[in-house]
C-alpha cells in the first residue's frame, strides 16, 4: 500500500471494488480524518471510468448538505485518480437493515433524511441513478443517527451527454420501469429506488421485485406488482406505511410522489401515525370538439392549436375528415359508444404523434382507401392508446417510426389489409395489451432491426400472412396470447432475432407455428401448438428453439423439426397425435429432450435423419403408429433412462450407417418387437441394465426378420 496520495497520508484500506479502493487517510494540513477513494486507470474500465469518477467528485463537491457526503478535493497522483471526502464512521443502511438491531423508526428517519439529501441534488439538476442501501451511510451525532447519501459516480446531470439515451447504469433491483424502457432516468426514477429501499426496511431486507436472474428481476419490475407483504408484516406495519410504499413503487412516474421532499414528509407522517399529505393534482382543462353548439371548436385541428400541454380534448360523436400532427402532450378521447367518433384521413395518416405523452381513447381511425400510408404514426414519445379501432386499406394500421418511440396500445382492434397491422421500425418499442388483429395483413405484427415488441393477452386471428414477424435483430415477448389461422405461419424469427412466448396458444397455421432461422432464437414456456400444416416448431440454419412444459399436439405435419445445424431443446413437453413424425432431426442438427412424452402419433415418434443427433433423457415414447424412434443413415441417437413401449410398430429402428446407444432404458410391449436392425445396421451400444422385450431383430433383406443376440455392450 502506498503511504501517500496527493497530500493525504494513507492509514489503511477500508474498502475495495472492481475499479479501485477506498482508504482511511489523514489530511495533515487540517489534521482531520478523511476517506480517499481511488480509481485505477491501467485496467479495462477505460477513459469513461475516469470521466465518471471526476463527475462524481464535481457533482458531490458542488453540493453542501448535511445528508450528502462532502467531497473536499479531487486530483491525480502518479496516474491514480483520487477523491478525498468526508469520513463517516459507522455502517451503511444495508448493513443496518440486515443486522436488525436498529429500531424501525430510526431506519425510517434515516431514509427520510436520505430523501432530503436527494431532493437537494434534484434541485441542482442531478439524478443519482444508483440509490440503494449501500450508498446511504449511517453516522451519528450523539445518539441521533444521520444518513449520508454518497456515490454519485453514475449520476445523470442535466445537459450531460456522457450517458446516451438507451444505456443503463445502476443496480438492477432498483431500476424504475421508465428507466428500463428508455435508458433515461428522471428524478421520479430515484424516488422509485427509494421506494425499493423503503420496502426492504419494512420487510427486513427482502426486495419487492425478485427473480432467479437479472433479466427476470427487470421483467418483474416492468410487468408485475411488488411482492406482497407477509401476513405477519401486515399485522406489524401501519397501513399508511404500506400506502407510501405502493405510491413510491407506482409503474408510472406521474403516480409517484412529486418530489423527494414529499416522499420524506410522507415517510415521517406514516411513521408517526399522522395523516399522509394529500395528493391533489389539478383537474386538466377540457376542450370539446363537435357540432351543434356543444363544442368549443368544430375540428380537431383547431382544438390542437388551442390546447396547452396536459389538456384533454373531448370529441363528440361524428365523422371528422382530418390528417393531423399531435405535437404536444394532450389527451384525445371520444364521447359516446364505441364507433361513434370516427377520424377519417383524406390522405396520409389520420394522426402523427410527435409529443412525449399523448393519450388516445375510444376513437375509430380509418385510412384513405388504398392509401399506403399508416393510419397512425407514432414518431416519438410514450403514447398510450386505449379502446381504439384501426381500419387500414393499403398501409399499416400503426407505424412506430421514430428511434426510441415507445407507444402502448391497450384493448385496441386492428382490421383491414396492408403490410402489417402494427409495424415497429428499427430501434423502437411497441406494447400491445389485450389487443385483437384480424384481416388480410401480410403480418399482424412486424418488428424491424433492434425493435422490441411486447404483447400481453392479445389475439391474432386469420389472414394470409404471419402472426408475428421479427426481422434480423428484433426482439419479442408474448405472454398469454393466442395466434390462430395465419396461413403463412404463427411466429417467424429471422437472423439474430429473439422471441419468448409464455402461456401462448399458436394454432392452425397453413405452415409453421414457430420458425427460427439463421441463428435466431426462440424460447417457449407453457405453450400449446396445434393444427399446423408443416410443423409446430422448426429451427434451421444454426437457429435454436427451447421449449419447456409445452404441448405440440394434433399437427397435420410434424410436431417439431430441426435442420442445418439448428438446435431444438425440449423439457417436460408433450408431443401427441401428430400426423407426421413427432420430431425430425436432420442435416447436422441436434435435439435434446428431457422428461418428455411422445405418444399416440400417426407416424414415427422421433426420427434422426442424415447427420441428425438426438439426446433423450428420461423420456417416454408410446402408442405411436410407426416406430417409436428411428435412426436413419448418418444419424445418431442416445437414449438415457427412456421407456419405449406399447407402440404399434417396433420400439427402435436402426438403418445402415446409423448409431444408437441405450443406457438404463426399457423397451417393451411394442407390437412388432423391441429393436429392429436393417440388414447391415450396426448393433446398438447397450449400457447398464437395459430391459429389452426380446433379443434384437434384424431384417435379412428379403423382408424376413430374424432374432439376434445383442453383441455390443459398454
Amino acid at each position: 500500500m502506498r503511504e501517500k496520495i496527493g497530500k493525504f497520508q494513507l492509514i489503511r484500506m477500508i474498502g475495495h471494488g472492481a475499479m479501485g479502493e477506498v482508504y482511511l487517510a489523514k489530511d495533515p494540513s487540517l489534521d482531520r480524518t478523511v476517506a480517499v477513494k481511488t480509481i485505477r486507470m491501467n485496467d479495462s474500465f477505460g477513459d469513461e471510468a475516469s470521466v465518471r469518477f471526476e463527475r462524481e467528485a464535481k457533482s458531490a463537491g458542488a453540493m453542501n448538505h448535511p445528508n450528502i457526503v462532502t467531497v473536499f478535493e479531487f486530483g491525480v497522483d502518479e496516474g491514480v485518480h483520487y477523491m478525498a471526502m468526508e469520513y463517516v464512521e459507522g455502517e451503511d443502511l444495508g448493513a443496518a437493515i440486515r443486522d436488525g438491531s436498529m429500531p424501525l423508526e430510526d431506519l425510517l428517519e434515516l431514509l427520510a433524511q436520505a430523501c432530503e439529501g436527494l431532493a437537494f441534488a434534484h434541485e441542482r439538476g442531478i439524478v443519482h441513478r444508483d440509490i440503494k442501501p449501500p450508498n446511504i451511510l449511517v453516522g451519528r451525532v450523539g445518539k441521533r443517527p444521520i444518513a449520508k447519501l454518497m456515490d454519485f459516480g453514475v449520476a445523470q446531470v442535466e445537459q450531460s451527454d456522457l450517458t446516451q439515451k438507451g444505456s443503463w447504469m445502476g443496480t438492477a433491483n432498483y431500476m424504475a420501469p421508465e428507466y428500463l424502457d428508455t435508458g433515461r432516468a428522471q428524478p421520479a426514477s430515484d424516488l422509485f429506488a427509494m421506494g425499493v429501499v423503503l420496502y426492504e426496511i419494512l420487510s427486513g431486507g427482502r426486495k419487492p421485485f425478485q427473480g432467479e436472474s437479472p433479466t427476470l428481476v427487470l421483467s418483474a419490475i416492468l410487468h408485475h406488482d411488488p411482492a406482497p407483504f407477509t401476513a405477519r408484516e401486515k399485522a406489524m406495519l401501519a397501513p399508511a406505511l404500506r400506502e407510501v410504499v405502493a405510491r413510491a413503487l407506482a409503474k408510472k412516474p406521474a403516480d409517484r410522489y412529486g418530489s423527494a421532499e414529499e416522499l420524506a414528509a410522507a415517510i415521517r407522517a406514516a411513521a408517526a401515525g399522522d395523516p399522509l399529505p394529500a395528493a391533489a393534482p389539478a383537474e386538466p382543462r377540457v376542450l370539446v370538439v363537435g357540432k351543434g353548439g356543444k363544442g368549443h371548436c368544430m375540428s380537431l385541428r383547431v382544438a390542437l392549436r388551442q390546447a396547452s400541454p396536459g389538456m384533454h380534448i373531448q370529441v363528440l360523436p361524428g365523422t371528422y375528415r382530418e390528417s393531423l400532427v399531435v405535437d404536444r402532450d394532450v389527451a384525445i378521447f371520444a364521447q359516446g359508444e364505441p364507433g361513434e367518433v370516427i377520424l377519417e384521413s383524406p390522405k396520409g395518416p389520420c394522426l402523427v404523434l410527435e409529443a412525449g405523452q399523448v393519450k388516445l381513447a375510444g376513437l375509430t381511425l380509418q385510412g384513405a382507401a388504398g392509401d399506403p400510408a399508416a393510419v397512425l404514426v407514432a414518431a416519438r414519445g410514450q403514447a398510450r392508446v386505449e379502446n381504439c379501432r384501426f381500419l387500414a386499406t393499403g398501409g399499416p394500421a400503426v407505424q412506430v417510426s421514430g428511434s426510441g418511440a415507445d407507444p402502448t396500445f391497450k384493448d385496441c382492434a386492428f382490421q383491414g389489409s396492408g403490410p402489417a397491422a402494427v409495424l415497429a421500425e428499427a430501434n423502437t418499442t411497441v406494447r400491445l395489451e389485450s389487443c385483437a388483429v384480424a384481416g388480410e395483413f401480410r403480418a399482424a405484427v412486424q418488428a424491424g432491426a433492434g425493435a422490441r415488441v411486447l404483447m400481453n393477452g392479445c389475439t391474432l386471428g386469420g389472414g394470409p400472412g404471419l402472426g408475428v414477424h421479427l426481422l434480423p435483430g428484433a426482439q419479442g415477448l408474448l405472454e398469454d396470447c393466442q395466434l390462430g389461422g395465419q396461413r403463412a405461419g404463427g411466429v417467424e424469427v429471422e437472423a439474430e432475432a429473439r422471441v419468448e412466448l409464455r402461456r401462448c396458444r399458436v394454432t392452425d397455421s397453413g405452415s409453421i407455428g414457430v420458425l427460427a432461422m439463421e441463428r435466431g432464437h426462440a424460447i417457449l414456456e407453457d405453450c400449446e401448438l396445434t393444427g399446423h400444416a408443416l410443423s409446430a416448431v422448426h429451427a434451421v440454419d444454426g437457429a435454436s428453439i427451447q421449449l419447456r412444459r409445452c404441448k405440440l399436439a394434433g399437427n397435420q405435419g410434424l410436431g417439431g423439426s430441426v435442420l442445418d445445424q439448428g438446435l431444438l431443446t425440449l423439457e417436460d413437453c408433450e408431443l401427441s397425435g401428430n400426423t407426421q413424425p413427432a420430431l425430425l432431426v436432420h442435416h447436422g442438427a441436434t435435439v435434446q429432450m428431457k422428461a418428455c412424452k411422445v405418444f399416440d402419433g400417426r407416424s414415427y415418434g422421433v426420427v434422426c435423419g442424415w447427420r441428425g443427433r438426438g439426446v433423450l433423457e428420461g423420456c417416454e415414447i408410446y402408442g405411436n403408429a410407426g416406430t417409436g424412434a428411428k435412426v436413419a443413415p448418418g444419424g445418431s441417437l442416445l437414449l438415457v433412462r427412456c421407456d419405449l413401449h406399447d407402440g404399434k410398430d417396433t420400439g427402435l429402428l436402426l438403418l445402415e450407417d446409423s448409431e444408437a446407444t441405450l443406457e438404463e432404458c426399457v423397451v417393451h410391449r411394442n407390437a412388432r418387437g423391441g429393436i429392429l436392425l436393417a440388414k447391415n445396421a450396426a448393433d446398438p451400444i447397450l449400457r447398464g441394465g437395459n430391459k429389452l422385450q426380446e433379443e434384437l431383430l434384424r431384417s435379412d433383406g428379403n423382408g424376413e426378420v430374424v432374432k439376434v443376440a445383442p453383441v455390443r455392450k459398454a
